[in-house]
């Protein structure tokens, strides 16, 4: 009996629900109806946005106004209930209104559908790119053509970072939108432009997947050189959550894809990572050395300096962990130099962890505290948690040599809450440390 009463009550709910509907439908196409005919096309074209919310300057772009016109029809379109302000510069479309929209350009304007999907994955490339410079000033960016639309500024770092943690899901629909419509070059040049912004707040699995969109991007426009970028992008990204074999893998693609498209960047950073990777497996065979030895001619042929200086960092590491100091330091003071004559802040910051932990072997942990303290204030001031989180590892070991066991570990514990939160393995190291300084204290 109970059965029978919920059989016959689901075509009532549905035919509420259908109604329901059909009245959204009914006050969207009145309130649609008394617009003026360029609020109608800006509010048509809306719906094209590829992600869920969206700030004055995406929409300009996407609908061929200035921002200034922008602000103004989406005031009206705000006051029409068809657009809901979240805050001063960020508007969003509810999901059903979207799809009215997109369904009125489908039907009005068929032909505009796609320069604007492409307008605004544009934007979204060009406006990530300049997050990328202000964040890291010499990775090389590959946004294309330049096109006369306003982008946003950034005076900093962090302000860069705070727009891209905004913009980051706006970023991974407009790849898919662009792949979606066709415009394979901008879907590859996208992860290829921006990579390291999904680095330094650990977005690592939406960083994977992102490759892999554009990996197939690059394949399907028959770009080698997108498709050595991406296969190197793709390594990292697979190194970083620790599947060493795709790295690998994808280090050896890139310099498959490389083959043809000649570029010493990535051949040179596919060089080094294959090192890096082949000393983290344990592999001593002199291996590691040679791939960090080959990464460096390359940088130095094409006068890449920040890539020179990272490969001489690689041969430090490499030097420190056998025990041969006075090369690593020799090779960790040279990577500084170069990064500091090129004004790589960060670099130099992320070279003096390395540094730090050749003092603090060297028996120079006094040294190494003041190195590691300059490098925390840097990535501090980058925003960068994952990097800071590093500094205070190394600088907790130079503590716990100079017996200041509290001052270590209270680093200790900060960088314990950074791996917590975000579930890191190296979690259990840290505790472990941890529970060794309370047993000897």
């Amino acid at each position: 009996m109970s059965r029978s009463l919920t059989t016959r009550a689901q075509p009532n709910e549905l035919s509420q629900e259908e109604d329901e509907l059909s009245d959204l439908r009914a006050v969207m196409t009145a309130s649609y109806r008394n617009l003026t005919p360029d609020s109608a096309r800006f509010f048509r074209l809306l719906g094209l946005h590829p992600g869920a919310e969206f700030s004055i300057d995406a929409a300009a772009a996407l609908t061929e106004t200035t921002p200034a016109e922008a602000r103004r029809l989406l005031d009206r379109l705000t006051r029409s209930n068809l657009v809901e302000r979240l805050h001063q510069d960020r508007y969003r479309l509810h999901d059903l209104v979207r799809l009215f929209a997109v369904e009125r350009a489908r039907r009005e304007e068929p032909g505009m559908v796609e320069p604007a999907v492409r307008r605004v994955t544009r934007w979204y490339l060009r406006a990530a790119a300049r997050a990328q410079l202000a964040e890291h000033p010499h990775f090389p960016t590959v946004e294309g053509e330049p096109e006369d639309t306003p982008l946003p500024d950034f005076a900093t770092a962090r302000d860069a970072l705070e727009w891209f943690e905004r913009e980051r899901a706006n970023l991974l629909a407009a790849q898919h939108a662009a792949f979606d419509h066709g415009d394979h070059d901008t879907a590859w040049r996208l992860p290829a432009s921006v990579y390291p912004l999904f680095e330094v707040h650990r977005h690592w699995h939406e960083w994977r997947a992102m490759h892999r969109l554009g990996v197939r991007a690059a394949e399907r426009a028959d770009d080698a050189f997108g498709l050595a970028r991406n296969d190197l992008g793709l390594g990292d990204a697979e190194w970083l959550l620790g599947d060493l074999d795709a790295a690998v893998e994808a280090y050896g693609a890139a310099l498959e894809a490389n083959a043809v498209a000649g570029d010493p960047w990535v051949e040179g950073f596919a060089e080094r990572q294959l090192g890096v990777v082949a000393w983290r497996r344990g592999e001593r065979d002199g291996s590691a050395v040679v791939h960090a030895r080959r990464a460096l001619e390359v940088f130095r042929e094409a006068g890449e300096r920040r890539g020179e200086a990272m490969a001489l960092l690689s041969l430090a590491d490499f030097a420190v962990d056998s025990n041969d100091v006075e090369e690593a330091l020799t090779d960790c003071q040279a990577a500084i130099d170069v990064f500091t004559d090129i004004g790589a802040v960060w670099s130099v910051a992320w070279a003096q962890c390395t540094l730090g932990r050749i003092l603090t072997e060297s028996g120079r942990a006094g040294e190494a505290v003041g190195v590691y303290e300059t490098a925390v204030t840097v990535f501090e001031d980058h925003g960068d948690d994952d990097s800071l989180a590093v500094a205070r590892t190394g600088m907790a070991e130079a503590l716990i040599r100079l017996d200041d066991t509290d001052r270590a570990a209270a680093a200790l514990r900060a960088v314990l809450d950074h791996f917590r939160d975000h579930g890191d393995h190296r979690s259990a190291d840290v505790e472990a440390r941890l529970r060794v300084i309370s047993a000897g204290s």
